[in-house]
């Protein structure tokens, strides 16, 4: 008996462990809202997170969490390589209002952001950094809806471009707010600056030279080979992350790369961005959101008082009056707004990541940011999948039980011959 208790007092839960557990309540999540109509599938996943995450009945302890983030990094990875495909690189550049749109949402959202953070009494580099994370959106909450409710249209896939732009211009503006919070009587702005300049320069680099290889590959297959594309992308995306690791490069920034370069580089009969994860990509949304509801702090949430809130308010008041000027300026359809706006309210996996990067780097700053932006998140992955639901119906593009003969897409939708 002493050897037997002796066996098991040196069980430890692993990632393996903790895979199955997320997977089986995910589904446990899924079913439930199956059977309540106007419960989204991304809400369950995170309330059984909550459930069984550490606030709640702690079957996922916070090391547990910890230990399997390498998990999310797999799911986000993906999720970022199908946004960027989204984008094909000439065409977005040609597409006046996209850019447009793109540019001044995020430049209004960024210094709504900016000044209230400002006002609140925090330094002008803290104020940055906060005003760089919420210029993104959650592209997982987007495509998953749009793919639960069928949803095609101008409104969806414009939306998926604009998610995708406003995810890059985030990492950009994080990019360069970064070296003045690393500024210390230690360190000058100079030697901090090479950081972030090296992480953007290798992730840019990984994410277009396995965009090369897997285009590469792909070349190379016959009709009778055509089953092996899946693996193909997997393939890159793993790769992608892993190199990313090695070498210190932003691990949310490569894959958005990925996608982006294989989409420019692939043919009518070479293409990459038309193979879909099939029945599989319910993983990987599984394990994304209910390791997310598991994250929330609860008791931060109270302790944060209404700040998040109204910082939320400023984020979307930003997003829409972007995008209600963009449409005066380039003549389209000002009644696209608001459901353009409720796209893009979701934000997750690039703020949870920037927030990483920013705890590891600069950890004095990493505190203050973590709590207001996990408490945003909280906020927006709770109401996102209603809002983006309700655009969806609002723009009259979700087709749930319908088969659209056609998509009405941006200029980026279809690859070049």
């Amino acid at each position: 008996m002493d050897a037997i208790h002796a066996h098991f007092s040196h069980f430890h839960p692993n990632v393996i462990m903790v895979f199955g557990t997320l997977l089986l309540f995910g589904v446990a999540g899924g079913m439930i809202a199956n059977r309540i109509k106007w419960m989204p599938t991304i809400t369950a996943f995170m309330l059984l997170g909550t459930l069984i995450g550490p606030d709640g009945a702690g079957l996922i302890s916070k090391t547990m969490l910890s230990e399997s983030a390498a998990l999310v990094d797999i799911a986000l990875g993906l999720i970022l390589y199908r946004l960027g495909n989204m984008l094909h690189p000439k065409a977005m550049l040609r597409s006046k209002r996209l850019m447009v749109t793109s540019a001044l949402s995020t430049a209004l959202t960024f210094l709504a952001g900016f000044v209230l953070v400002r006002l609140s009494g925090n330094a002008s580099a803290t104020a940055a950094l906060i005003g760089g994370i919420v210029v993104s959106s959650s592209p997982a909450v987007l495509v998953h809806v749009s793919e639960e409710l069928h949803a095609e249209g101008p409104v969806s896939e414009r939306a998926k471009s604009l998610v995708a732009l406003n995810n890059l211009f985030s990492f950009l503006i994080f990019s360069v707010a970064l070296p003045f919070a690393m500024v210390t009587h230690e360190k000058s702005l100079g030697d901090v600056f090479l950081v972030p300049l090296f992480r953007l320069a290798v992730a840019a680099a990984v994410g277009i030279g396995i965009g090369f290889l897997a285009i590469r590959i792909a070349r190379l297959l016959g009709p009778e080979d055509e089953h092996y594309r899946f693996a193909i992308v997997v393939g890159a995306v793993m790769l992608t992350l892993g190199l990313s690791s090695s070498l210190g490069a932003s691990a949310l920034l490569a894959p958005l790369v990925l996608g982006i370069t294989t989409r420019g580089l692939e043919t009518r009969q070479v293409n990459l961005s038309r193979v879909g994860l099939g029945e599989g990509g319910d993983l990987f949304y599984i394990i994304l959101f209910v390791m997310a509801g598991a994250e929330i702090h609860l008791q931060a949430l109270a302790e944060m008082g209404f700040a998040p809130l109204f910082l939320a308010l400023a984020r979307c008041a930003g997003i829409f009056a972007g995008i209600f000027i963009a449409a005066r300026l380039t003549g389209a359809d000002k009644a696209q707004t608001v459901p353009t706006t409720l796209l893009l309210i979701p934000m997750a996996g690039m703020a949870i990541g920037l927030v990483a990067t920013t705890s590891n780097l600069v950890p004095e700053m990493g505190v203050r940011i973590a709590d207001t932006v996990y408490a945003m998140v909280a906020l927006f992955e709770t109401v996102g999948p209603f809002a983006v639901t309700a655009a969806f119906r609002m723009a009259g593009e979700a087709h749930k039980g319908e088969n659209c003969a056609e998509i009405c897409a941006v200029e980026n939708e279809k690859p070049p011959s």
